[in-house]
């Protein structure tokens, strides 16, 4: 083993698990990249905690669980290079009354942007809305069905599966409809 590989394993040792441990940590990242390293603990994202429960399965059976869970990972990759300027920390900006405009957006932030103002216009207002903040912004189904649809309190998979669906409609004309 290393010296390397011993400090990793050491730090692993000191840091047991997460301050505040909620049912969306699990221990499954891998610390290092050798075999029998320590795992490490990470966020499950809301999407794939459905997922997981089975609330993504029902419903229109146009649409898998499966074919849902992509959709609304495409999506977050696509909000995530729409927040991302491809600029670091160590970027020298002058401060002053000109560096408040902002920066400028890179290509494929642009296209990011554009991907997701195409898709969530071809969605209903509620379901982007919905899908935006499960798969952008993190809030879990429960959370975005009551602040989007106060009125589907008890049927929350049932929503979200509904907007999963239209966000797969809305991919499938950006795209053409998908084969297999």
């Amino acid at each position: 083993m290393g010296l390397k590989t011993r400090r990793i394993h050491r730090e692993a040792e000191m840091v047991d698990r997460p301050a505040i441990l909620r049912e969306d940590h699990i221990r499954d990242r891998p610390l290092a990249p050798t075999a029998g390293a320590p795992k490490g603990w990470r966020r499950r994202d809301p999407l794939e905690i459905a997922f997981e429960r089975g609330q993504l399965g029902g419903g229109d059976p146009r649409y898998t669980p499966i074919r849902r869970r992509e959709a609304g990972e495409f999506y977050a990759e696509l909000f995530a290079a729409a927040q991302t300027s491809g600029r670091d920390s160590t970027e020298l900006r002058p401060i002053g009354a000109r560096s408040t405009r902002g920066t400028p957006l890179s290509q494929s932030q642009a296209e990011a942007l554009g991907e997701l103002t195409a898709l969530e216009r071809a969605m209903g207002a509620r379901d982007a809305k919905i899908v935006r903040m499960v798969c952008g912004e993190g809030y879990f189904p429960s959370e975005a069905v009551r602040a989007v649809c106060s009125d589907n309190r008890h049927s929350v998979p049932a929503r979200l599966r509904e907007a999963l669906d239209a966000l797969i409609e809305a991919i499938e004309k950006r795209r053409g409809p998908r084969r297999g």
